[in-house]
């Protein structure tokens, strides 16, 4: 089984290298908390259905110009998975939101991982397929001078989008190869000299749960974007400390980008409800750029399903 693992791994790799574009997707730094985001085999990987909010200001009051309110990238992403004990599978779904600007991207995903119980672990295969919309607001470019070329209003093209992976996680670690945008869908906005391309993008995830006593859990990470010879690639790497499985803290890196920090808490029964804040630092920064990024996330779990089957209770009223 060691060796299916290792070539479907491969084989992920090998169709991503060369075309993949590290840049093209909305970035989080909690992305720990966000399996189904880069990976579709990660649906169900946690055992309990969960709701996710996540809400993220980068660059918050980047001013492109001294007449706008700001062009920093906003991003929310609205997410829910569980886990389908009795066909050995795994569902989710997740919405997401960008704004950079003038530039929109939307997006909807629905996800299946089909999920296979190993001696140690759990090995997922993933496939996902949604809808992807892409646009511009016309209004909020400033030329330098009229231009009749400029496009007026709002336009958007919505078109298909594919993705893949594969997840294995333990009790003690995890790690994840996908490929998103794998048919690479291209939106023609309002003219056909106006084609914007949307990637395929390359994602591996990784992390390892070091257990010191009873109440302390250290758990280190990386997430890595690969790329083309003419992009750079992205790597986040980032060290999560949990306290009595409630409590939660953590400094990570984006490499050449940004310093994080992360805290966060989990409260109700289980742990159910879940409340995380991410700070990050700007280290590759312009004049006009605000340094800080904030993010904050928010999600609820049920409780696990019960996929046995319920016993029949016979009672003596019922009988005749």
């Amino acid at each position: 089984m060691g060796r299916i693992v290792y070539a479907l791994l491969s084989l992920l790799l090998l169709g991503a290298s060369g075309f993949v574009h590290a840049q093209n997707d909305p970035q989080f730094s909690m992305y720990m908390f966000n399996p189904l985001y880069y990976n579709p085999a990660g649906a169900g990987s946690e055992g309990v259905p969960r709701f996710q909010l996540v809400h993220r200001t980068q660059w918050a009051g980047y001013q492109p110009t001294v007449t706008d309110n700001g062009g920093g990238p906003s991003t929310q992403l609205f997410s829910f998975n569980m886990p389908l004990d009795k066909i050995k599978g795994g569902v989710g779904i997740y919405a997401m939101n960008d704004r950079l600007g003038p530039a929109i991207n939307q997006a909807v995903q629905v996800s299946y991982a089909y999920r296979m119980a190993l001696k140690n672990g759990t090995l997922a295969i993933g496939v996902q397929g949604g809808m992807y919309n892409r646009g511009f607001d016309f209004g909020q470019f400033r030329p330098n001078e009229p231009d009749p070329l400029l496009q007026q209003g709002r336009i958007t093209q919505a078109r298909p989008d594919l993705g893949a992976g594969v997840y294995y996680n333990t009790v003690d670690y995890w790690v994840g190869v996908s490929v998103l945008h794998i048919n690479q869908p291209a939106f023609r906005l309002g003219t056909d000299r106006l084609v914007v391309p949307q990637e395929r993008t390359a994602y591996l995830t990784a992390g390892y749960r070091l257990g010191f006593g009873y109440d302390l859990d250290l758990q280190p990470s990386v997430l890595v974007a690969m790329a083309t010879p003419t992009t750079k690639t992205a790597i986040s790497a980032n060290i999560l400390a949990t306290y009595q499985q409630r409590y939660w803290a953590g400094l990570g890196y984006r490499v050449g980008d940004a310093l994080m920090a992360t805290v966060g808490v989990s409260l109700l029964r289980n742990n159910a409800l879940r409340f995380g804040y991410a700070f990050d630092f700007t280290t590759n920064t312009f004049a006009n750029k605000a340094p800080t990024s904030h993010e904050i996330l928010l999600s609820y779990s049920l409780p696990p399903i019960d996929a046995r089957k319920k016993p029949i209770i016979r009672t003596p009223r019922f009988r005749y």
